[in-house]
């Protein structure tokens, strides 16, 4: 005799919190962006899914949102965020050349680089929080 599976017999919200537990179980991997992914592939199905049987009275597609820029973790304000700005802009300085290169580095707004040199201090790089805390988009690469 086929039976529901126990999530799914318990709800919506049971069975979402079941696919989690699988996911974070089998996966050992970050269950939410595989959750967006499934659920933004369900409402594209339903939405082809309706159109089709509308017919041609069906509104035309919605265009998807553009993405936007990720919001900070925190601010940076001041002297910090000029040498933020001069990063993004190309300036390549080392760790002798910025007083607070520990302060970036730890807040994941910077990556230590080995200086193309071979010796001497690392380059200071543009990490993708930097990016963010400035409100920019990495280029693409």
């Amino acid at each position: 005799m086929n039976r529901p599976a126990a999530g799914l017999a318990a709800g919506p919200a049971a069975a979402g919190n079941a696919l989690r537990a699988l996911l974070d179980t089998y996966l050992r991997c970050p269950a939410e962006p595989v959750l967006n992914d499934l659920q933004q592939a369900l409402r594209t199905y339903q939405t082809e899914w309706i159109r089709a049987r509308a017919g041609a009275d069906a509104p035309a597609p919605a265009e998807p949102a553009k993405a936007g820029v990720p919001k900070a973790r925190f601010k940076v304000t001041g002297e910090d965020r000029a040498v933020l700005e001069r990063l993004a802009e190309g300036w390549e300085p080392t760790t002798a050349e910025v007083r607070r290169w520990a302060w970036f580095e730890d807040r994941e707004l910077v990556r230590l680089m080995p200086n193309p040199a071979g010796t001497g201090p690392e380059v200071l790089r543009l990490a993708p929080g930097g990016w963010h805390a400035i409100g920019r988009l990495p280029p693409e690469a």
